[in-house]
């Protein structure tokens, strides 16, 4: 590469996959069935590595991407070992911004971790599932015991992105974390339990800047299955409901002992935490945020600069329902629109107590108030009113 050329770079993404050569698409379904026959050749892994090594003489490089569809932690240990190399040349720059987009849901190792986050001060994360979109148990505390607190004293902005992730089937609580000097925090996809599950968040006094995309509150849960007591889910504050006719072969599914509640039996469970409280408490906590964003786009848009085509409204499919073990936003439609209450035989109209039918049309004014109450507030900010 031409010397000329190499000092201009300030930004560098690596892909770990090479193209599919079933359809031109990098990193897709297809592709992933493939590189591993890719890896597995000493062409393409010597080709890869030389190719990550040229980082070493970008000399003003201050970003890497890394979007690593598959084989991460070999590809992580290459990338970490290239950084350990290139801080030993000369008169280059500190790469202070690390975006991990794909990032799979397993600890990462030390010898990784040490090199690839040494200086880091903007983090962006995008979390990869490995068992069918849903997210290992043991990460989310990895995330917040280990992997976070080797870079929170110094972060000035943080992206944490994933699918229907931080509430079922394990809680992402960053109770136990500070960042000190944090500016921006980003959230895609969070899913709230609980008001105090939110409290980590409301804690970041230094925060000018909060953006959340396709954020929801849980409303009602079923607990039907033996997995709630492994999976140690804090229904806190959560009501019993009426009792459901749903099969759910009581033989497996009796009282359930869990760190948070004495027993937690099979049936419905309803939150009556609501969008409006939270936007009141972010309003009322953060007395240094001058930007927030509650919106319904995805990362290509948010944090890539792609258009959003699809144009949906800010509060659409603002609250979830867990049910047979997914997330869904059906049970919010009447019963004369949705087939599904009636069809497991739930429910035979809308006035069953605790009844998800229509909740989130009945909350829209008392939410819509609260965002743009807020709204005005950080308007007002941003103008020194």
């Amino acid at each position: 590469m031409n010397n000329s050329i190499e000092a201009a770079v300030r930004r560098v993404t690596i892909e770990a996959t090479p193209w599919s050569h079933f359809d031109g698409y990098g990193g897709n379904s297809l592709a992933v069935l493939t590189v591993l026959d890719f890896w597995g050749s000493p062409a393409y892994s010597t080709a890869f590595t030389v190719a990550v090594r040229r980082i070493c003489y970008m000399p003003n490089l201050k970003s890497l991407t890394y979007e690593p569809p598959a084989t991460r932690e070999r590809a992580l240990e290459i990338i970490s070992q290239t950084l350990e190399v290139r801080r030993l040349h000369p008169n280059t720059s500190i790469i202070r911004e690390l975006v991990l987009y794909g990032l799979e849901d397993t600890p990462l190792s030390t010898h990784v971790t040490d090199n690839l986050f040494r200086n880091i001060e903007r983090l962006h994360i995008k979390v990869a599932y490995s068992d069918e979109q849903r997210e290992r148990p043991q990460f989310a505390r990895y995330l917040s015991g280990t992997l976070l607190p080797l870079v929170s004293d110094r972060l000035v902005e943080l992206t944490l992105a994933g699918h229907l992730w931080g509430a079922i089937p394990v809680e992402f609580n960053g109770k136990s974390l500070s960042f000190p000097l944090l500016k921006s925090l980003t959230l895609d996809d969070y899913v709230v339990l609980r008001q105090d599950q939110f409290d980590w968040v409301l804690g970041q006094r230094s925060l000018s800047s909060l953006r959340l995309y396709n954020c929801r509150i849980a409303t009602h849960c079923l607990v039907d299955e033996s997995d709630f007591e492994d999976w140690s889910v804090n229904l806190n504050g959560w009501k019993k409901t009426f009792d459901t006719p749903i099969d759910m072969d009581q033989s497996n599914h009796g009282f359930m002992s869990t760190p948070y509640l004495e027993s937690l039996q099979p049936g419905w469970y309803t939150n009556d935490l609501r969008w409006s409280n939270l936007f009141d408490r972010v309003r009322e906590n953060l007395p240094e945020l001058h930007n927030f964003t509650f919106e319904r786009v995805g990362w290509a848009s948010y944090f890539e600069g792609s258009p959003d085509v699809i144009g949906l409204d800010e509060l659409f499919e603002r609250y979830l329902t867990f049910y047979d073990g997914y997330w869904d936003t059906a049970w919010y439609k009447p019963v004369t629109e949705n087939g599904v209450w009636t069809e497991i035989g739930w429910v035979k109209d809308d006035s069953v107590p605790g009844c998800a039918a229509g909740l989130d049309t009945r909350t829209e004014p008392a939410d819509r108030q609260a965002l743009e109450k807020l709204m005005e507030v950080t308007r007002k900010r941003r103008e020194g009113k």
